[in-house]
């Protein structure tokens, strides 16, 4: 920034419409959150207890954040200086709560994984790599306390942002690619169309949340290395948590979605002809275990065989697993 004329766009203007932007999403996870406890009073004490502590961190990072905007936009009103200088206590602190949402929801849907396959190693590759996400953002959380100024900090450690960043970006594609593998594979095991059906929705919601948090991360990569004496980025920052809140508790809510995929599903086939004499005897299942969020093995599913429409196949097993699952 300070090898260029200042642009008061590309840096108050940038970080004043992030703000404005985050708030609007905020104002959004504060109704998903609500729906959740509305909707979901029986659910684990530990899926609740990461609900409350994502909300949580979601508004003192609103809180920090809007006093961050406040000190550089009124306080040192005039002063572009300012934003070189050092860094308001409020904005380490967003910058900490950002950490703790991203690496809760990506060790949730981490975990969702190692469910799902089974499989320890995958689980602790994942479970190492936000561990690692963890490090890095406290490490500059401490550093950016530490330096006399904002500049000093971006040119001395501008890799850590950058390797945080990728690695995020990464981490996020890895799950989102690891979901849909093993809701693929489990697809390809059964023969049920209405299973068929219902992970068809589920892969589909799947890429929707990880490519979306991904290319987020990305384009703010792109805009640190590419802009270094604006920040767009930081603009973008500081909305890289409300992403993540909200893709958790999409996730969390889109149970409620899975009553209405067996619904959908006999429409399409009745739509086509085809008959299902156990109909509502499936959709009452559904509309009853969607609301379920833990179950058995998805493992399980590969040992039913019953015919299509029936409680074997499109069973207790697949629902349970499926509301766990649904993203």
């Amino acid at each position: 920034m300070s090898s260029a004329p200042f642009d008061p766009d590309a840096n108050y203007g940038a970080i004043l419409v992030g703000a404005l932007v985050s708030a609007v999403l905020f104002g959004v996870s504060t109704v998903q959150a609500y729906i959740y406890w509305q909707r979901f009073p029986d659910d684990r004490p530990a899926v609740k207890a990461l609900v409350a502590a994502v909300w949580t961190l979601e508004a003192a990072h609103m809180g920090m954040m809007s006093h961050t905007l406040y000190t550089w936009l009124v306080i040192d009103y005039g002063n572009p200086a300012a934003l070189l200088g050092r860094a308001p206590d409020s904005l380490v602190g967003f910058i900490l709560m950002t950490v703790f949402v991203s690496v809760l929801v990506q060790t949730f849907f981490s975990y969702r994984i190692y469910i799902l396959s089974r499989s320890l190693t995958w689980a602790m590759v994942l479970y190492a790599s936000n561990l690692l996400r963890c490090g890095l953002g406290l490490a500059i959380f401490s550093l950016t306390l530490l330096s006399p100024t904002q500049l000093a900090f971006s040119q001395r450690f501008p890799w850590l942002l950058i390797t945080l960043w990728s690695l995020s970006a990464a981490g996020d594609l890895a799950v989102m690619l690891s979901l849909v593998w093993l809701l693929w594979r489990q697809r390809r095991m059964t023969d049920n169309r209405q299973s068929e059906f219902l992970l068809d929705k589920i892969i589909k919601w799947t890429i929707e949340t990880g490519v979306a948090t991904s290319m987020f991360t990305t384009v703010m990569l792109i805009c640190y290395h590419t802009m270094p004496n604006t920040l767009v980025w930081m603009g973008l920052f500081v909305g890289e948590a409300r992403m993540f809140a909200n893709s958790l508790f999409a996730s969390l809510n889109s149970r409620t979605a899975l009553r209405a995929v067996p619904r959908a599903y006999e429409a399409n086939t009745s739509s086509d002809g085809i008959a299902n004499a156990s109909g509502s005897r499936t959709v009452a299942g559904a509309e009853t275990l969607a609301f379920q969020p833990w179950g058995t093995a998805i493992s399980n599913l590969q040992t039913a065989t019953g015919p299509v429409g029936t409680k074997t196949e499109f069973g207790e097993e697949l629902e349970l697993e499926l509301a766990k699952i649904a993203v």
